[in-house]
């Protein structure tokens, strides 16, 4: 076997402490201390969180050498409504952050609006107040008790909930009129209450069983045509239909 010569052998002990020397002269030099960060958002609501922007403003003036990025995007990955950050170094002096946001079907807002969650896979995830309308413009809102929102909270989305999510995401742009979607249920054995507010037509559909958008669409057209034959519009008594499978009931 030939022998390992002593060059290489220093070279080898000598490497470390060379990367070490160079680590340490590019982190005191001023130029490469952080002057501007640039933050982009993919996906979601297209805004990166505040408190997100907030942490990467403490960078300011740090060496871009003395940030750990690795360490950096784990980090940050953690925070509501993120699923994960890509940092760079753009020398001199400027780090770029890609935010990548979850990909959420719904957003859930308690009945007094205190307190707001996206919906990610099977739970519920508190989105700060100040982010709350970016996610509206993106995705379906959903109004719930604050009750029930705290039981998907502690439990997760159940079988009825994921029903009047996958309906209200199926309605898209087919029912302009309706302006809000309400849900309640307070018996895990039955569908709940779905409410969906048509506030031009001072006119409420109870959706009392899982139906489709069809259905949804003829009840619109239902108190549509209501309004026009009964002049509903000179009233600003509310107009109650419960929908079910089989048919439409008005309850007014």
């Amino acid at each position: 076997m030939r022998r390992v010569s002593l060059w290489v052998k220093l070279t080898v002990l000598l490497l470390p402490l060379v990367a070490f020397m160079v680590l340490v002269t590019l982190q005191s030099l001023p130029q490469f201390k952080v002057v501007t960060i640039q933050v982009t958002a993919e996906r979601g609501s297209g805004k990166v969180p505040s408190s997100l922007k907030e942490y990467l403003a403490t960078f300011v003036g740090l060496s871009l050498f003395d940030l750990n990025l690795y360490r950096l995007e784990r980090e940050l990955g953690e925070y509501p409504t993120v699923s994960s950050v890509q940092l760079h170094r753009k020398l001199p002096s400027s780090l770029l952050a890609t935010v990548y946001l979850v990909q959420s079907p719904a957003l859930v807002q308690t009945s007094d609006g205190e307190e707001a969650f996206l919906v990610e896979g099977n739970r519920l995830v508190k989105i700060p107040e100040e982010d709350i309308d970016a996610w509206k413009a993106e995705v379906v809102t959903i109004e719930v008790p604050s009750s029930y929102a705290q039981m998907l909270l502690t439990y997760g989305l159940d079988r009825s909930f994921q029903q009047v999510m996958d309906l209200a995401n199926s309605l898209g742009e087919k029912t302009t009129l309706i302006t809000s979607i309400k849900y309640d249920n307070n018996s895990s054995n039955s569908f709940g209450k779905m409410v969906l507010e048509i506030s031009s037509l001072n006119a409420r559909i109870w959706v009392r069983e899982p139906v489709g958008v069809a259905q949804i669409q003829a009840a619109v057209a239902l108190a549509q045509q209501d309004q026009q034959d009964t002049l509903s519009f000179l009233s600003s008594e509310d107009k109650r239909y419960d929908l079910y499978r089989e048919g439409l009931v008005r309850r007014w």
